[in-house]
Parts: structure tokens; C-alpha cells; sequence
């Protein structure tokens, strides 16, 4: 210290230190040339004399007061490499190290480029195939949705859809890193609403005034009548249409319009037996006829009075109210909000400035107080129908589209669609230069989508029901509008819906609503002479049904499909589990076990990253995600293969390796976005405290497997009672401590651990056989631990438990009494056909062969002392081979008659006994 404050007061010591370096530097150097690099021990302990160590130490020291003509040097020798600086390296190794060019980085080598970045290849309507996806403005994706015509409940063409949609944004957000600005409307006026709301509306007025049954059945009658005369003008006209076309594709149209044509009159049909039942007096209550019928009764009320339906909150409110339940209904089934809602009735100016742009463009014209595109001034220099080019019948979706309030006065063209309709009385009306009306259907989301999203959409989504003449429209107006050739990029849409042959439709209500999926109890015919009763599903598992389907293809829905969805829920749940229960202790599974790596660790690893390999060239095709669960379900085959070959040498952090990724892939497609690291985390809490919980688990279900092996190997009752005596006084009061401030699941598995260590104390008590406890240990696990929300299962080591939804833990009990009350009855019925045979074949032996053939007096009439017959019943004598016959059947006869005799010397009445014992078992049947 002394010597370093010397230092720093005198400025000779740069001297020391500089001849301190320079010894080293030389003694350094010729040692290099000697050696080269090979540093000798006895060289070292000369560089290191106490001048250099004092040099070196005092370097950074003395820095601070040398002179200020020194320090640039000093600084210059510090910018060296450091061996070099302090005198390590010769000139001559020196460049060696950093080169002819003096200091700088070792070279680095990048790694070869694999792929540009990731894009997928998109289903694009219009050109009908996959092409690859490039939006226009970079990482942004401007993306608008047709959303629903609220009218009536959301149905499960419209979860179909709107799922699909959620999906495919979801990967290209989180899979491929796109931007997306995603717009989504509400039409809140059309004339489905507007019916439907006066309909509604006027039914509920007529209700309040309580007419009489005669009066209801009038009104019913009549109409069932007017349904009968539309429909057969209908369907006449359409077998007249289908006889003189002699196109192919139009012809399958008029054939399809007139199926749709005979179901949606067989619903009226449905109501008229109703109306004939009435008329007979088998219904008496005029409300219950009101209910049955109340579309024929409403149409008719509409027909009467819709001109005195004049408040526009009527239409506004039924709207609303269905609005509403959408939204509720998508949240349900985890479908995102758009980042902008659209209504219709919120942007009434922007859609008349709009109208005003095309008439000043000379695509549309006012007629009448309406305003109507005009398609053949359009096509002059713009394609139509770009999306469905190829279609051959369109006159039925053209007066669709229109809508049924619809006016055709005026029209250049049938072709032609109304852009403004004029209001008649009875239907809600918006100001504008042509009058009092409302927007057509097309106009709407050309505008809202322009006003939100620009002159160009990347994404334009809707279902395939929608492209003609909606989406076809949209893009003319549009074009109509800005004067260009192009306003949408890429079109999606999304696939059918079938129940059966037919597409699902409000209009021919053979659709099930989204609540009464959920909800369960809805009946489905599986042909016109059975039906099935559906039970509840969960959102996840119609999510998971909906994209076992490619998004974009037709989806057949059946019961078997939704078994199918059901299964894989369960693999994947199961899996996750089983997971849970690995890692539940991963720090000692890991410390306390091998780490290393054999053949089934590498076997399982080369599957994961297979399979990450082939799910992104799945997404990559068209958001492939039928092929994505295939893929994810063969790794839970492949991770679940090498936890039972592993036993418990299974390597968790593989596990989990392949557990990640699978609840990756899942929180990217939105099947379940939980927070926790597995998915498919039970909905049942742990009160906040997740360890305790397990603390809890363990020892319950650690307790009940000692019971069961204990009672497996024979235990005497002491050594249950000791047990019980330790774990009430020990860890069963340590963790009622623990958990006094907690709620919901953990006071509730503590008290039902403890209510069945009372049970265990009491069976010991009593000297139980071991038969009683092992059905302690059934019960608990099926009857108790369910109740939680807790799934146990026995292993050959031990035992797994896993949190779940009571219901559905409920719902697979019921499902396996069910299935095991039916293997009992099928059981008991193979017994009871068992035994009637055998009833039947003593009853036939109990009868001696003297006697068996004097019974068969339609065969024979005459017999000999044994009683075997002589002559047939016609009095002719039996030939040579007849009597041979008989006697064979005599002689087999004494035999069984023998056995017979035998048996009942055994068993006296054992004939009475057996049929006894049949009595009981049909018995047991009709009870069952």
C-alpha cells in the first residue's frame, strides 16, 4: 500500500513500471520464439518477479495520476489485446492472433437460410383454388366479416361459420405474426326482421285479447288453407319450370327449390294436425292452439294489420334483443370480438352518400322512390359474379336477396338489385333524396366495410351461402364506387352446414340452436322412424367438431361426429392429466431420477419435432386443422406409448416437452386459452391455492391406496386403526389449519377425507372384512372424489388424479352405469335363453319313449306294446324306412330319457327348481 501511494506521488515510477514491462515484454518474446507458446513453469516464475506483478496490479492504480502526456500512450496499449498489453504475446503472435489488418472480431459464419417467411396458401373464391396470401399493406391484414341478420337465434350454421373465422384469424395472429384489423357487422334491418318483429309483435297483441278457441281456429283454418293453395301453385309451377329447361345446372336448381319447397310445406302440415286436432276437441285450450300454430295464426295477423305497426323501437328492440343473444353465444363458444361492430342503423348517411356516388358514376338509377343498381351498365366494363361464375341457376337466390317486402316497379332488369327500397307503411323508414325507405341488403357492408377499412380489403369472410348474390354485389358496388377492378383480395368462405341432405337454414327450420346444443335434450331423427334425445356439449367440444372439418368444405353433422368430437376432448384431456400428475413433484422427478437418454427418449423426441414439422405445413395449407388434431392426437398416442414403456424411469421434462406443444398449438386455434401451462384445467377452483390443493389430494388418495394394498395383503384391524389414530392427530390437523381461510374446493376435499377416514375407523372397529374396505376405496373413487370435480384413477404403481368438471365426470358415470346396467341385462338374458334350452330339452326327455309318439295323433293312429307306431293317421302301414326312422328316434329317446332319470335321482323336482329360477330371472329383466 505504501509503495502504491509512493508510486502515485512521484512521477518516476512510469520509469519502474515502464522497465518492469519492457523485462517482460522481451524475456516474453524470446521465450515465444523458443517455445512457441508452450510457456515453461520456470519461465513463468521469472515473468512473474514482484516488479511485473507490481507493474501489472498498479496499472489501472496509477493510471488515474499519471501525466497527461502518458495517458494516451497508456491508453493506446490498453486498446491492445490483452496479453498482448501486459506483455503476454510477441510482436510476431500477436499479428498472428488479430490478423494482417490489425484488431478485430474473429469472423462469424450465419447459419444457411431455410425459408423466407412463413405465408400460407389460401382458398381464395375468387380463383377458385389456393394461392399464396400477400396482403397489401405488409404485416396489416384489413379483414371484414359478413356478421348475422338478427332475426332469430343463432344456430349452429352460424357457430360453423363464425368458429371457422376465429380459427383462421387466430393462426394467422398467432401462428403467422399478422396484424389484423378485423370488422364485423350486424344487419339490424332487413325484411326478415321486419317481419318476424311485426309477426312476433302482432301474435302478442292478439294473445292479450284472449279470443276464444273457435275464434283461434277459424283464423288457423284459413290460412292452413291459403299455405295448401300457395304451395301446389308453387310446386306446379316449378315441375313446369323443370319439364321445358334443358339446361343441366339449372335444371339441379329448380330440383333443389322444389325439395326446400316440399319440406317448408310439411312444417305447415305439422301445424295443420295440430288445427285438426282442435277441430275434433282434443285441444281445448285456445292459448296451447296459439302456440302450436303460431306461425299460420301470426302470418295471418301480418296480412291483416302490418300497416298499423308504426313504432320503429318494435324492429329496433327484436334486433337488439337477438343481437345480443349472438354476442352471448359466441363468447360462449370462445369466438373473439371483431375490433369494430358494425350496425346498420348507425350509418344511414354514409349509405346514402354512397348510393349518391354510384348514381353520379351512372351504375344506379332511381324508380319510384327506390334506387337500383344496374348490372348490364356495370358489366360494360366491369366482370360480374366473380365468385360464383360457374353457377347455373340463380332466379330463386336473386329473389332472395331482394327480400320478401320487395318491389320489382321500375326495374331495367331482373338482374338488377335495390340499393334503396322504398318504405311501405308498416316498415321502418330512414330519410334520403328518393323518399322515405331503407337500404337494400347488398349496399350495407360494401359501405361499412369501405368506411372502415379503405378502397382495398385483404380478407373478405362469410359463409358460402352468402356468395351469390351477396358477396357477388358487394364487390360490384364497390367497384361501382371507387371505379376500380378490384376491391377484395382474397375471399373466404366458409363450407355448408348438413343435417342429412339439406343445408341447415332458418328458413326451413332443420337447424338446432347454439343454446340447445349447450343446453342438450334437443331430438334428432336419424331416419323417419327413430330419433335420439342429444345430451349437453360443451363449447369445447363443438369447437373441436367444428375443426375436425376443413373450414372451407362442406360439414355433415351427425351424432357420430359429435361422439367423435367427444372422444378427442377426452385423449387430450386424459393426456393432460396425466401430464399434471407427472410434473405435479418435477423438481424431485427430476433430481432423484436418471436424466439420461435411451432409445424410447429418442424415439418419443424425433415424433415431437416431427410432428411441429408437419402441423406448420398443415396450417400453412389453407389452415389445414383437420390434419393439425390428427397430428396433435398421434403425439398423445406416441407421449402416452412411452410413459407406460418407461414406467418410472419416464423422463417428465420430455413429457413435457411434448405436452407444451400440444397446449401451444391449442391456445393458438383457441381450443382452450387458459392461463395455466396444461389446458383443459378443470373449471372447478382450488379456492386460489393450487399446492395446497394437491397437498390435500396426495394425501387423500395416498391414504386410500395404503388402505388398499393394506386390505389386498390382509392387514388386521390394529393396523388400520393405528393409521387412522397418526393421521387425525397428525397431517389431517395440520392441513385443517392450513386451509381455514380457504374456500370452494378445499374445505370440500378435506371434509370428504375426512368423512372417509371415519368410515375406514369404523370398519376397522368392527373387525370389517377386507372385501368391505376395498369397496370403500371403489366408492370414494366413483362416487365421492366425482362430486369434487376429481378424476382418480389406479395405476399398476400407484394411483393419478386429475381435476375435471363434475358434470362431465357425472355424465361418464351415468355413461358407464348405463353401460354396465346393460351388459348386467344382456347378461341376465343369455343366462335366461340359456336356461330355457335347457328347460325345453328336459322337458322333452322327462317324456319316456313309450309315450313320445302316442302324442302326434296328426301322424300316426295305430302303435305296438312299446309304443312305437305301426300305421300313419290315413290307416296305411308304415313303410320299411318310416319304421326304421321311428325306431332311431326311440332309441335316442330312451337315452335322454335316462339321463333324465339319472338327473332327477341326483336332484329331486331339479325341473321345478329350474323353472323357478327362469320365473326369477324374467323377473329381474322387467325390473331392469
Amino acid at each position: 500500500l505504501n509503495t502504491s501511494h509512493a508510486l502515485s506521488r512521484n512521477i518516476d515510477a512510469w520509469s519502474i513500471t515502464g522497465a518492469a514491462f519492457s523485462s517482460c515484454a522481451s524475456r516474453h518474446g524470446n521465450m515465444m520464439d523458443q517455445k512457441r507458446g508452450k510457456f515453461a513453469e520456470r519461465e513463468w516464475s521469472r515473468l512473474c518477479s514482484p516488479v511485473a506483478l507490481i507493474a501489472v496490479l498498479l496499472l489501472p492504480l496509477t493510471s488515474a495520476h499519471a501525466p497527461s502526456s502518458t495517458i494516451p500512450s497508456l491508453r493506446a496499449k490498453q486498446s491492445l489485446h490483452p496479453q498482448h498489453r501486459f506483455g503476454l504475446l510477441g510482436a510476431e503472435d500477436s499479428a498472428a492472433m488479430e490478423g494482417e489488418g490489425g484488431s478485430k472480431r474473429p469472423e462469424w459464419i450465419a447459419p444457411p437460410q431455410q425459408m423466407k417467411r412463413l405465408a400460407p396458401m389460401v382458398a381464395n373464391t375468387l380463383t377458385g383454388n389456393k394461392v399464396e396470401f400477400i396482403p397489401k399493406d405488409g404485416n396489416t391484414v384489413r379483414w371484414y366479416i359478413c356478421g348475422p341478420t338478427v332475426y332469430d337465434s343463432s344456430h349452429l350454421g352460424h357457430a360453423r361459420t363464425y368458429v371457422a373465422f376465429d380459427v383462421v384469424r387466430r393462426i394467422l395472429e398467432n401462428f403467422f405474426g399478422y396484424d389484423i384489423f378485423c370488422v364485423m357487422n350486424v344487419t339490424d334491418v332487413d325484411d326478415k326482421i321486419i317481419i318476424r318483429a311485426r309477426r312476433n309483435y302482432l301474435l302478442k297483441q292478439y294473445k292479450e285479447t284472449k279470443p276464444s278457441l273457435d275464434q283461434v281456429l277459424v283464423r288457423a283454418k284459413a290460412e292452413v288453407e291459403k299455405a295448401v293453395a300457395r304451395y301446389n301453385a308453387k310446386v306446379d309451377k316449378l315441375k313446369a319450370d323443370i319439364e321445358k329447361e334443358t339446361q343441366s345446372g339449372k335444371v339441379k336448381g329448380l330440383k333443389e327449390e322444389l325439395d326446400a319447397t316440399h319440406y317448408k310445406h310439411g312444417l305447415t302440415e305439422k301445424q295443420a294436425v295440430y288445427v285438426a286436432e282442435a277441430e275434433k276437441g282434443a285441444i281445448s285450450d285456445p292459448n296451447v292452439l296459439l302456440d302450436k300454430a303460431a306461425d299460420l295464426i301470426s302470418s295471418s295477423l301480418d296480412e291483416e294489420k302490418k300497416e298499423e305497426v308504426t313504432d320503429p323501437q318494435i324492429f329496433r328492440a327484436h334486433a337488439a334483443y337477438y343481437e345480443k343473444e349472438y354476442i352471448e353465444d359466441m363468447n360462449t363458444l370462445g369466438v373473439r370480438m371483431p375490433d369494430v361492430l358494425t350496425r346498420v342503423t348507425e350509418f344511414m348517411p354514409e349509405i346514402v352518400k354512397y348510393i349518391e356516388k354510384i348514381i353520379a358514376n351512372d351504375f344506379a338509377y332511381e324508380a319510384q322512390g327506390s334506387v337500383y343498381f344496374d348490372i348490364r351498365k356495370f358489366c360494360d366494363s366491369h366482370g360480374y359474379r366473380k365468385l360464383s361464375w360457374s353457377e347455373a341457376s340463380v332466379a330463386a337466390a336473386l329473389a332472395e336477396g331482394e327480400g320478401a317486402l320487395s318491389s320489382s316497379e321500375g326495374k331495367r332488369s331482373d338482374a338488377d338489385f335495390a340499393l334503396w327500397k322504398k318504405s311501405k307503411a308498416g316498415e321502418p323508414s330512414w330519410d334520403s333524396p328518393w323518399g322515405g325507405g331503407r337500404p337494400g341488403w347488398h349496399i350495407e357492408c360494401s359501405v361499412m366495410a369501405s368506411e372502415m377499412l379503405g378502397d382495398t380489403l385483404d380478407i373478405h369472410g362469410g359463409g358460402i351461402d352468402l356468395c351469390f348474390p351477396h358477396h357477388d354485389n358487394e364487390l360490384a358496388q364497390a367497384e361501382a364506387y371507387y371505379g376500380h377492378q378490384q376491391w377484395v383480395n382474397y375471399f373466404l368462405h366458409s363450407g355448408h352446414l348438413y343435417i342429412g341432405s339439406q343445408k341447415m337454414s332458418k328458413s326451413l327450420k332443420n337447424f338446432f340452436t347454439i343454446r340447445e346444443i349447450l343446453k342438450g335434450g334437443s331430438e334428432m331423427k336419424l331416419s323417419e322412424e327413430e330419433s335420439i334425445t342429444l345430451p349437453p356439449y360443451t363449447a369445447r367440444q363443438l369447437r373441436i367438431l367444428f375443426m375436425m372439418h376443413q373450414w372451407d368444405q362442406p360439414m355433415y353433422f351427425s351424432k357420430d361426429t359429435l361422439d367423435v368430437a367427444v372422444g378427442k376432448e377426452k385423449t387430450f384431456k386424459e393426456f393432460f392429466g396425466a401430464v399434471r400428475g407427472l410434473n405435479r413433484d418435477q423438481v424431485n422427478s427430476v433430481t432423484l431420477n436418471p436424466q439420461n437418454w435411451g432409445e424410447h427418449e429418442r424415439t418419443l423426441n424425433s415424433k415431437i419435432e416431427e410432428t411441429q414439422k408437419e402441423v406448420t405445413t398443415a396450417l400453412i395449407d389453407n389452415f389445414n386443422t383437420p390434419k393439425v388434431l390428427l397430428l396433435l392426437q398421434e403425439l398423445v398416442t406416441a407421449a402416452n406409448i412411452y410413459m407406460t414403456t418407461a414406467g418410472a424411469q419416464t423422463k417428465s421434462l420430455l413429457v413435457h416437452k411434448a405436452a407444451m406443444y400440444i397446449a401451444k398449438t391449442f391456445r393458438t386455434l383457441g381450443i382452450d386459452d387458459n392461463a395455466t401451462e396444461y389446458p383443459f384445467a378443470s373449471s372447478t377452483g382450488g379456492g386460489g391455492d393450487q399446492e395446497l390443493l394437491s397437498e390435500v389430494l396426495d394425501a387423500f388418495c395416498g391414504f386410500r391406496e395404503d388402505v388398499r394394498q393394506a386390505a389386498r395383503s390382509n392387514q388386521e384391524p390394529g393396523w388400520f386403526q393405528a393409521k387412522v389414530s397418526d393421521l387425525e392427530s397428525g397431517l389431517l390437523a395440520e392441513l385443517r389449519s392450513k386451509i381455514k381461510s380457504k374456500a370452494a374446493l378445499l374445505p370440500a376435499v378435506l371434509e370428504a377425507f375426512e368423512a372417509w377416514t371415519s368410515k375406514i375407523k369404523n370398519t376397522a372397529q368392527s373387525q370389517g372384512a377386507k372385501s368391505e374396505y376395498l369397496e370403500l376405496c371403489d366408492s370414494v373413487r366413483d362416487d365421492a372424489l366425482p362430486l369434487l370435480g376429481v378424476r382418480l384413477e389406479d395405476k399398476p404403481e400407484g394411483f393419478l388424479w386429475k381435476l375435471d368438471d363434475p358434470e362431465v365426470l357425472a355424465r361418464e358415470r351415468a355413461t358407464k352405469m348405463a353401460a354396465a346396467a346393460e351388459a348386467a341385462k344382456k347378461k341376465v338374458e343369455n343366462k335366461l335363453n340359456k336356461a330355457k334350452k335347457e328347460l325345453e330339452k328336459w322337458e322333452v326327455s322327462a317324456v319316456a319313449p313309450s309315450e313320445m309318439f302316442k302324442a302326434l295323433t296328426d301322424k300316426y293312429k295305430t302303435f305296438d306294446d312299446q309304443g312305437m307306431p305301426t300305421h300313419a293317421a290315413d290307416g296305411t302301414e308304415l313303410s320299411k324306412k318310416q319304421r326304421q326312422g321311428v325306431e332311431k328316434d326311440f332309441k335316442k329317446r330312451e337315452a335322454e330319457h335316462a339321463k333324465f332319470q339319472e338327473q332327477e335321482a341326483k336332484e329331486a323336482g331339479f325341473l321345478g327348481k329350474l323353472k323357478a329360477e327362469i320365473k326369477a330371472m324374467e323377473d329381474s329383466l322387467a325390473a331392469m
